[in-house]
């Protein structure tokens, strides 16, 4: 749902459809009507053809367009090619990202490099994380104190952690190199944000580029908005989706304009309602936008049309990139050569300043007084003690990005001659917040979750401490956790954890609900977090458990880990270790690759689990669900071995949605079919463990075998039947 959700609001941004307009005397407006008239890809729009005056301040202006915006990249590499650099780039959106990886001396291939690493999947995702022995969902109001008292509703549906970081790993050594001053990049760099007080342009030409680059490129709704002295700031392309206006009131006398807008489509009484309002939306947008061409100046505006490319389309940037070369290189390279600019004397060079020795102290700043400022400092660990380059700060500065000790944290090396002062202007988060979190399954129906977690404004660590309830139609629990800071990132650390749990395992034949299987469970552990690689790590814990139900029961010591992947294909292994008499041991492994070739993925994956001793009910190893095998319920295969393996194809409607079959075998009679899906996937599988007439045919799930439940009570030594059970 959060995926739709996702690739709604990304269709719903700005600059959608149609190219940017072009007015003046003799000026051609730039309409879909009169674009349609030039067939082909990327067309000069508008060009006055006239020569230029001897060296104009001249702008390239790269408009919004959400992953469209990665074709400016094609367009950086004809100007590049033709040795032309502007004085001024202006871009907002996916313009100004693109603009300031430019500006800050990034060339095309090292675009297309940054493209491919930033975890596009991970900026978008629900917050969530790393989450280990409980779960905390996000809550859907707050009550909060210390910080801001009252109550909250989120600001965003996507958590800002993630963007931050990649954000402000891109452009350290450029704003080291400009210490404040856009005018200092090797080209001078401008971008919006939009004022929500307003619906005005905002100028953003100096401070931290990377802050700049999260507000002019904040889609609303997705992330929340900043807050720049009395102005609230928002999406760029939401005032000034082609900012020509802003190029202009920054000094340029004659722009290149850039657009990557989507053609209108065509309307009549059968157009979807869906397209009709994102029609509707953009001309409302647009509203009271006046950024135009003029042909006196010597204005030119190129539209890429780029056929086949979505705005949510987000794992093929560099594919986008390439295509906007492909469609802009002959416009440009005609324009350049008739401009009578002069060419650039160095090829692009992105700066690497080596800086002088950190000064003592870090600063931090607020709208009020920075209470975390020691904690956050121990987080931030040891610095470098003599000269270093910027970049040698990063590992620091993930760590802080990903405590979750502010929303905020944008980081400020002011070089003072002898000395640099690292500052930091932050937005704390409030001391204390209550809030409730629902969940609705299809399967076993609403859930409940209550949690409140407990930052401490000053003292040492821990400064995370969290506890929760949560209630569900097959029982109740509650957890508790203190941390020195987030892990839920991947931030390495300590951790002690805390949970108690009634929970009931339904149990199935033929796909019908037989019986449930009651499992009363304690257990209290310590451990830690290790990053192994990246998106990659590594929990351990070792404690003390309490099983009461079943009968018997057992008690004693308790070992775990788990090493699980973040975002992409699915890498996980955990096991656990119940010592003594009574007690079990439990392993199981998800592996999955995904092969890409544009919108086609093809993911192999594995799942294998055993158990071995008496294991309770809810440490059986099971398969199936949305996120295991899709068609069987959660943990339908239930027993003590299992083994499977799938095939799934996608054909990608962008990153964030996917049209797909269900696998051969689902159950005809089960209510997940009713479930709506956006995958296009065929599963093949084999399964060894319960027995069920529920199960599919031999033949597509190799051997099965049985083993005949032990009358009377549960006997914690066999095998369950096949039941259905909707995700945790």
């Amino acid at each position: 749902m959060m995926k739709a959700i996702s690739s709604v609001a990304l269709a719903v941004a700005v600059g959608l459809t149609s190219p940017g307009a072009a007015s003046g005397a003799n000026a051609l407006l730039a309409t879909p009507g009169t674009a349609a008239a030039f067939a082909g890809s990327a067309r000069v729009v508008a060009d006055s053809g006239a020569t230029a005056a001897p060296s104009p301040r001249w702008a390239l202006v790269l408009s919004g367009g959400i992953a469209r915006g990665f074709a400016h990249g094609g367009i950086v590499q004809a100007l590049e090619e033709e040795g032309v650099r502007p004085d001024l780039v202006v871009g907002c959106s996916m313009g100004g990202l693109v603009g300031a990886l430019y500006a800050a001396g990034y060339s095309p291939d090292s675009m297309r490099s940054v493209f491919r690493r930033i975890p596009w999947d991970l900026i978008f995702s629900v917050p969530g994380g790393y989450q280990w022995r409980s779960v905390w969902p996000r809550p859907w109001f707050e009550l909060v104190a210390g910080g801001g008292n009252g109550l909250r509703v989120p600001a965003s549906l996507m958590d800002n952690t993630v963007i931050n970081e990649v954000l402000i790993e891109l452009f350290l050594n450029a704003d080291a190199a400009a210490q404040g001053d856009f005018d200092r990049l090797p080209v001078p760099f401008r971008t919006i944000g939009t004022d929500v007080r307003t619906g005005r342009w905002f100028m953003l030409d100096r401070g931290s580029l990377a802050r700049a680059c999260r507000i002019t490129s904040g889609l609303p709704l997705m992330f929340p908005p900043v807050a720049v002295g009395d102005a609230l700031l928002v999406d760029g392309g939401m005032s000034s989706n082609l900012p020509i206006g802003p190029a202009r009131a920054a000094g340029a006398e004659r722009v290149l304009a850039v657009d990557v807008a989507l053609p209108y489509p065509k309307l009549d009484e059968s157009t979807s309602g869906i397209t009709v309002f994102l029609q509707l939306w953009d001309i409302l947008n647009k509203r009271g936008q006046s950024d135009t061409i003029s042909t006196a100046a010597g204005d030119t505006l190129i539209w890429l049309r780029i056929p086949n490319v979505g705005t949510s389309d987000f794992t093929d940037a560099a594919r986008i990139m390439e295509q906007g070369y492909e469609e802009g290189v002959a416009p440009v390279r005609s324009w350049a050569r008739r401009s009578g600019l002069p060419r650039a004397a160095a090829p692009l060079a992105a700066p690497a300043p080596l800086m002088p020795p950190l000064a003592h102290e870090v600063e931090w700043i607020g709208r009020s007084t920075v209470h975390r400022g020691a904690i956050a400092q121990a987080v931030l660990g040891r610095l470098p003690r003599g000269p270093f380059h910027p970049m040698d700060l990063a590992p620091s500065f993930r760590r802080l990005a990903r405590s979750g000790l502010f929303e905020s944290a944008w980081p400020t090396l002011t070089d003072r001659g002898d000395s640099t002062v690292l500052s930091f202007e932050v937005r704390e988060r409030p001391a204390l917040s209550i809030g409730p979190a629902f969940t609705v399954s299809n399967d076993d129906g609403a859930s409940v979750h209550l949690g409140a977690t407990f930052r401490p404004l000053s003292g040492p660590l821990p400064s995370l401490a969290k506890i929760g309830w949560g209630l569900r139609p097959l029982g109740w629990s509650v957890h508790a956790s203190l941390e020195p800071y987030a892990l839920e990132h991947g931030n390495p650390g300590w951790f002690v954890r805390g949970d108690y749990h009634e929970m009931r395992t339904r149990v199935f034949e033929s796909g019908e609900e037989v019986h449930t299987l009651r499992t009363n469970r304690l257990e209290v552990f310590g451990g830690g977090q290790l990053g192994l690689a990246a998106r990659q790590v590594l929990e351990l814990g070792a404690g003390y458990g309490d099983i009461a139900r079943p009968e018997p029961g057992w008690q004693g010591l308790l070992l775990a880990f788990r090493t699980q992947s973040l975002g992409g294909a699915e890498r996980t292994v955990e096991a656990e270790w119940a010592a003594g008499n009574g007690g079990y041991a439990r392993v199981n492994a998800v592996l999955e690759l995904d092969l890409r070739y544009r919108a086609l993925v093809l993911t192999p994956g594995g799942r294998f689990g055993v158990v071995d001793g008496d294991a309770p009910p809810d440490a059986l190893v099971g398969l199936g669900g949305p996120h295991s095998l899709s068609g069987l319920r959660h943990e339908e295969w239930l027993g003590r071995r299992a083994v499977a393996f799938s095939l799934e194809f996608a054909i990608e409607a962008g990153r964030h949605a996917r049209l797909h079959r269900r696998p051969v075998g689902a159950s005809a009679g089960s209510r997940e079919r009713r479930r709506p899906r956006r995958r296009c996937r065929r599963r093949l599988w084999t399964g060894r463990g319960c027995g069920s007439a529920d199960r599919p045919p031999a033949d597509r799930m190799g051997r099965q075998h049985r083993r005949a439940a032990a009358p009377g009570p549960y006997a914690r030594h066999e095998i369950l039947g096949v039941h259905r059970v909707t995700s945790r």
